[in-house]
């Protein structure tokens, strides 16, 4: 029944369903080579893995800003107090390290000695000993180097006549970099432990 019904059909209807046809096949066609939207992107994951870095270094954020540091004409004047000398070394306030190390260099020696006569001069002089490293290695493994870092200064400094109570060793590991990118030059700037004066009374 169904072929001659076809049979029957006039040519004008054939041609009809047959460009019908072709249109429907090219359609599926197109389908299959059209590319699928790319997926939307994924949420920061906020598992507990994460979060103990970020609290790190916002408690260790809010343990510097509870510092009162020296006003610019309190730092002048204790550099007025100085001999020319004195104040040029006094104005280092920034000491690099090797890859993964410590130690100080010979170049720091000058500058912290200079420092240390100060602290032993006037016990009203405290400073901020902060730590930092470069960005390789684990959050946890750079606050202990950059632990290590300040403390290896403060321990030159108690050694040339300053106190204890005088200095205040922080770390901020890898979370302070000075310079951005993954180069050596970076890299040997982020190795440092920053001095900063945190109270300034030159009284005897």
């Amino acid at each position: 029944m169904s072929l001659s019904f076809h049979r029957a059909l006039p040519k004008r209807h054939l041609m009809a369903l047959l460009s019908a046809s072709v249109l429907t096949v090219s359609l599926s066609g197109c389908s299959l080579f059209r590319s699928e939207p790319p997926p939307p992107p994924m949420a920061p994951d906020m598992s507990s893995d994460t979060l103990p870095e970020a609290v790190t270094v916002q408690s260790v954020d809010a343990s510097l800003a509870s510092i009162a540091r020296c006003s610019p004409a309190q730092l002048q004047a204790l550099l007025n107090a100085q001999s020319p000398e004195m104040a040029q070394l006094l104005r280092q306030s920034v000491y690099y390290f090797g890859t993964d190390a410590s130690e100080l260099s010979p170049d720091a020696l000058a500058s912290l000695n200079a420092l240390a006569g100060v602290l032993q001069s006037a016990q009203g002089v405290s400073v901020q000993l902060a730590g930092h490293t470069d960005e390789r290695g684990t959050h946890d493994y750079n606050l202990a180097l950059g632990e290590r870092r300040g403390n290896a200064v403060a321990s030159y400094l108690q050694a040339q006549g300053a106190s204890a109570t005088q200095l205040d060793v922080v770390s901020f590991g890898k979370e302070k970099p000075v310079a951005e990118g993954s180069t050596e030059a970076a890299w040997q700037q982020n190795r440092r432990v920053e001095v900063a004066y945190s109270a300034c009374d030159m009284t005897p």
